[in-house]
């Protein structure tokens, strides 16, 4: 089965691909992630077409300000069920106007659903 497909199964369930952007990725003495200005920009039934996006800045994602981005797959219905361990993490590149990907920032691993807030 192609596990990009939305009819790709993750623990049995379909999955859709969300890129949310954010400003920064800052830990607070607390240890809670502080991101600044983020934004949930959308989201594909294909991880092929979210990948394709964020490195080419459709829409002009990064608006200046959005220097991080994630991926994150969703199970469908109401706040579903966020696969970090699958998920992918990006830095926005002004030399190709798009977002590299980059080891997930120390801090994060703990959290999940920064689409859903």
């Amino acid at each position: 089965m192609n596990t990009t497909d939305i009819e790709a199964i993750i623990n049995g369930h379909p999955v859709y691909w969300f890129i949310t952007v954010m400003h920064k990725i800052e830990i607070s003495d607390l240890g809670w992630p502080q991101t600044g200005a983020t934004r949930t920009w959308g989201f594909y039934t294909k991880k092929e077409y979210a990948l394709e996006a964020l490195h080419n800045n459709v829409t002009d994602m990064w608006e200046t300000i959005y220097d991080y981005a994630v991926l994150e797959p969703y199970e469908e219905g109401i706040s579903g069920y966020c696969y970090d361990k699958e998920r992918t993490w990006f830095k926005y590149d002004k030399e190709i106007d798009g977002y590299k990907e980059i080891r997930e920032p120390i801090g994060v691993r703990h959290f999940h659903g920064f689409a859903f807030g």
